[in-house]
């Protein structure tokens, strides 16, 4: 089902049911603002004091209110409702109308069919709800890197692994977590991170406290580099720490 929807058609549904719930919030419940500013503030200062039993209290008792919160909206009903109606439909559409699906049969080194079958090899990080991410600790082969991530740390680590020519890109948008980068001394790199609450700590730079605020670092040599990374950093509650290794 979910594969029949395009990229564009997600961001658009997206979109509308994040209108869906600034209206909501600003003009039938105003109380599920306050909700959900404590809801965040008790994961932030609960992962900040995650190795204390207080902090551990803090974080579980933020993720349940945060949890509570949403289920109770109701464009979050209707949302439900919207994709139970469409999974329905879709089902019933697909009894009168089946999908075919023709193979393509290579004879002799010679394909059948003009289009080619590409393999994907799964991705070095991949998309969680909970859960920390770490690079492979061996060496491994690089791909660009697409991620969103929902409550967790992630640690990449690029001193394992060899930059093609050209400038590689790190994207990440994370909600709850810290963001921890190992970036090779001789590798330059252009590095732009905002957060609505949480810190970055950049190389040698002294750590800067962000409240929906954004900073920015890129190397002097970074323009005319021959191998160069950039990375794209964004987190509701998390810091960023980048260290040269």
């Amino acid at each position: 089902m979910f594969k029949e929807l395009k990229a564009n058609s997600i961001s658009t549904w997206v979109l509308i049911a994040a209108g869906l719930v600034l209206i909501e919030i600003l003009f039938f419940n105003n109380g599920m603002l306050f909700s959900l500013a404590f809801s965040g503030a008790l994961l932030y200062f609960g992962r900040k004091s995650f190795h204390r039993f207080l902090g551990k209290v803090m974080f579980g008792l933020g993720l349940l209110s945060l949890i509570m919160t949403i289920l109770s909206m109701f464009t979050l009903k209707l949302l439900l409702l919207f994709f139970i109606v469409y999974w329905i439909n879709h089902y019933f559409q697909s009894k009168k109308e089946p999908e075919v699906i023709t193979p393509v049969i290579e004879i002799s080194g010679i394909a059948t069919n003009s289009e080619e079958l590409i393999f994907k090899r799964q991705q070095l990080l991949s998309t969680k709800w909970v859960g920390n991410q770490h690079t492979p600790e061996h060496t491994y082969e690089w791909e660009d890197i697409q991620l969103q991530n929902g409550i967790g740390d992630i640690v990449i680590d690029l001193s394992n692994t060899v930059l093609p020519q050209g400038e590689s890109v790190i994207s990440i948008r994370s909600c709850i977590g810290k963001i921890t980068i190992f970036i090779p001394y001789e590798l330059d790199v252009n590095i732009h991170h905002s957060a609505i609450a949480g810190s970055a700590d950049i190389f040698d730079y002294q750590s800067t406290r962000l409240w929906n605020e954004s900073v920015a670092f890129q190397s002097q040599t970074y323009t005319e580099a021959h191998q160069k990374v950039k990375i794209l950093t964004s987190a509701w509650a998390g810091d960023l720490e980048v260290k040269r290794v």
